[in-house]
């Protein structure tokens, strides 16, 4: 029976669980009463259910999420070079993701400002999405050169991204 399963013990990990997830930012009872509701609602859909607990859990998870997608419009932070980054964001892991693609953007751009002029020039052309034979008559090139260079500079850079 599944009022069996959901009893006091139950509640107070929960209760446990939702204080981890919070972590201060917001009421953790309100995240249990939902995950309870939730459960309640849907006692059909998880009578025979082995963990409902797994299930109480990332309901908990989902209602914290969207209640901070509900009061954070923005973020601010600082980069590395002690600038303000002010990111809208959608989930706090998009502002980490964002942060991390913005570095190793500038990682490779530094690094490809570090090469010679003609892996610069066709990388950026590469980058620019133009087909082989574009970029030949771009540079005024073979495109058997075009191609070997390309494949030789993005081995080098590839190099240079690792160290």
């Amino acid at each position: 029976n599944m009022k069996d399963k959901l009893d006091e013990n139950f509640i107070k990990s929960l209760v446990v669980i939702a204080l981890g997830i919070v972590r201060g930012k917001s009421d953790p009872y309100e995240l249990v009463n939902g995950a309870m509701e939730y459960l309640i609602s849907n006692k059909e859909k998880y009578k025979d259910h082995p963990n409902l607990k797994a299930v109480a859990v990332l309901k908990m998870k989902g209602l914290f999420i969207d209640e901070i997608r509900k009061t954070k419009k923005f973020t601010s932070m600082t980069d590395e070079k002690g600038q303000d980054l002010e990111i809208a964001d959608e989930k706090q892991t998009d502002i980490l993701d964002k942060i991390n693609l913005s570095t190793e953007c500038n990682k490779v751009f530094s690094v490809i400002k570090s090469m010679g002029e003609k892996c610069r020039e066709i990388l950026m052309l590469a980058a620019d999405g133009l087909t082989y034979k574009e970029m030949a008559e771009k540079i005024d090139t073979p495109i058997g050169t075009v191609m070997s260079r390309l494949a030789n500079c993005r081995k080098e850079l590839k190099g240079l991204m690792s160290t």
